[in-house]
């Protein structure tokens, strides 16, 4: 597959005349390279970002054949100026995925498994009761002994964090003590005593499957489940990553043990990798699923038309790996659970029975998008939307719950009564789901738990890239 197949395939593009300015920030030139300023590569950038949405995006239809990059400040804004174009039938923008990364943050967590920062992530239970939701193993938050569950106290000395008091800001105060390059908390364990931390940013590597058990219900039937918090990649540069490592360990015990349901704890999980997804899918897949779709590509007719990225996004097919046949799996979600989540629980449906257990909608991201590498800047810009092998997909609005609970923020991982997963070994058991009132509590806690995942628990949830990325796409990096 040819490398420069996507500079080539622009140049060309340009040439036609479909666009209208230069294209100077995305060719080499001919003689020696000119030493170019922070300022013009600025201005390169945002053109060039431009550019190539222009011929990758998705919606690629909607988009101007002309745009006047240089009104916006800086290149991020020009991408979020272009966002704006395509819309639901409300009016309102479909693209809330597409993003510049910087830093290379993107490679760094998934490709190679590692974080930048405290290594905790939080959640209201109510407007002024905030619990810690995951602490990351390896981070900062971990070696200072945080748990799942701790209540929230104060935050770099701020005590006023309920949810009422940080909405009017737009929860500033919160978002910016979390991207901050330390952080100081006040926290309340489960038996009442308090403790202050102070935690730095720093890097580590990422374990994706903090949990994993096998159950035995009452009627003897044995169930698997995991929590899998991050699609990191299985290869990087074609090495097998720990992340590899880690599933195939997993799925032999599962194997081993008889394990013939399966749970898998998505709650958290924003995605990555659509290989780790594909992977995932043919150790899940039934054994009669052997062969068939296990989903298409759907892009815009720039791309379609290249035999070169027609290779690289041909339908996929299911690759049955180890001995697992089951008879039911489970999903665990929340708001936050999104893209290759998505895509491996839309994978698996034609194929055996799929059953949600959790919030009411997953995130809603269908859609995914391959690196584009600009100066030292990557593009995702959305270039390509999955259907499964009944072509279904188009979940803008989430994959709704067969089964709604809360998140019990009150619970450690495993532990059997934890709503969702006590709802997930209830039906595994009984071949129905439990008639129980969510988890016993009254209507009045009901609903405080209900406003405030309306409200900040989305945020939090939905805060960073939602992932659903391909990275085995002929683009090579511009000068």
């Amino acid at each position: 597959m040819k490398r420069t197949s996507f500079s080539s395939l622009l140049r060309a593009f340009l040439i036609l005349g479909a666009l209208a300015f230069s294209f100077s920030a995305c060719k080499k030139s001919d003689g020696p390279e000119r030493e170019v300023g922070q300022e013009e590569r600025e201005g390169l950038l945002k053109d060039s970002v431009y550019l190539y949405t222009k011929f990758v995006y998705l919606w690629e239809d909607v988009l101007p054949n002309s745009f006047d990059t240089r009104r916006y400040d800086t290149p991020e804004d020009v991408l979020e100026a272009l966002a704006q174009y395509k819309k639901d039938a409300g009016g309102r923008p479909v693209d809330r995925y597409s993003f510049l990364d910087r830093t290379g943050a993107v490679s760094e967590e998934i490709q190679e498994g590692l974080a930048g920062d405290f290594g905790f992530d939080i959640r209201y239970t109510a407007d002024n009761d905030l619990r810690v939701k995951l602490v990351q193993p390896n981070s900062p938050a971990s070696e200072a002994g945080l748990q799942r569950s701790w209540r929230i106290l104060s935050i770099n000395g701020n005590t006023n964090i309920s949810q009422s008091a940080l909405q009017p800001a737009n929860f500033k105060i919160l978002f910016d003590a979390l991207a901050g390059s330390s952080i100081v908390l006040k926290l309340r364990k489960p038996d009442n005593s308090e403790v202050t931390v102070t935690l730095p940013r720093k890097q580590y590597a990422l374990n994706p499957i903090p949990f994993s058990e096998v159950y035995t219900t009452g009627n003897g039937k044995k169930v698997g489940y995991f929590v899998f918090n991050s699609f990191i990649s299985i290869e990087n540069n074609q090495i097998p990553t720990a992340t590899k490592t880690k599933i195939d360990a997993i799925m032999a015990r599962f194997q081993t043990a008889g394990v013939t349901e399966m749970i898998m704890d998505l709650r958290y999980n924003g995605g990555g990798s659509v290989q780790t997804a594909e992977y995932l899918t043919d150790l899940l897949a039934p054994v009669t699923a052997n062969g068939k779709v296990m989903y298409t590509y759907h892009m815009n007719k720039n791309l379609a038309a290249d035999k070169n990225f027609k290779a690289a996004f041909a339908p996929v097919n299911i690759s049955k790996k180890g001995t697992l046949n089951l008879n039911n799996i489970y999903f665990i979600t929340t708001g936050g659970t999104a893209s290759a989540s998505e895509l491996l629980i839309n994978n698996l449906k034609p194929y055996l029975p799929v059953w949600i257990v959790g919030e009411q909608y997953t995130y809603g991201k269908p859609v995914g998008f391959f690196p584009i590498p600009i100066f030292d800047t990557e593009l995702y810009a959305v270039s390509f939307e999955t259907l499964n092998s009944r072509e279904e997909g188009r979940y803008y609005s989430g994959i709704a719950a067969n089964r709604m609970e809360r998140d019990d923020l009150l619970e450690p991982f495993g532990s059997t009564t934890e709503d969702c997963l006590a709802q997930a070994l209830y039906h595994a058991e009984h071949g129905a789901f439990s008639s129980r009132t969510m988890a016993g509590v009254s209507s009045i806690e009901r609903s405080a738990s209900a406003r405030a995942s309306v409200l900040l628990n989305t945020v939090l949830d939905r805060k960073g890239n939602k992932d659903m990325f391909k990275f085995d796409v002929p683009v090579k990096r511009l000068p």
